[in-house]
């Protein structure tokens, strides 16, 4: 069995002085050819779902639902194609996972860089992954 330690990252929040604890993750996420791709995911215990891009997945060749699912992001706005995502965990043993994953947004059409960061999809690795 696998172990990886991760450091946190930690920034303090200047008008409060809090203090903010972050953990990444690297993944290598495997597309519809069985190639790997090397992502940073942001992760997210208290999240009940994994979401990516849907333009960046389509990018990387993941295998997307061609219909959106009939609800919305609330975060985002965004439209949602639910699907699954396979990877492995950089550092660990090539143990490939799969799990559940929300794709935000349309997967023809690149983020908007006017939006506010908070409105923009995110690589976000939920409890379920």
């Amino acid at each position: 069995m696998s172990r990886l330690q991760a450091p946190l990252r930690y920034q303090i929040l200047w008008s409060t002085d809090d203090l903010i604890l972050r953990a990444y993750l690297d993944l290598l996420i495997k597309d519809g050819q069985g190639n790997w791709h090397p992502t940073t995911f942001r992760v997210d215990s208290a999240s009940d779902m994994t979401t990516l891009p849907a333009y960046h997945a389509k990018m990387m060749g993941l295998p997307l639902p061609q219909l959106p699912s009939p609800i919305t992001h609330e975060q985002t706005g965004l439209e949602v194609r639910s699907g699954y995502m396979r990877c492995r965990v950089v550092g660990m043993d090539p143990t490939e996972y799969a799990f559940p994953c929300f794709f935000l947004g349309d997967p023809d059409t690149s983020p908007d860089p006017n939006i506010p960061p908070a409105r923009l999809p995110h690589y976000l690795l939920g409890f379920p992954g």
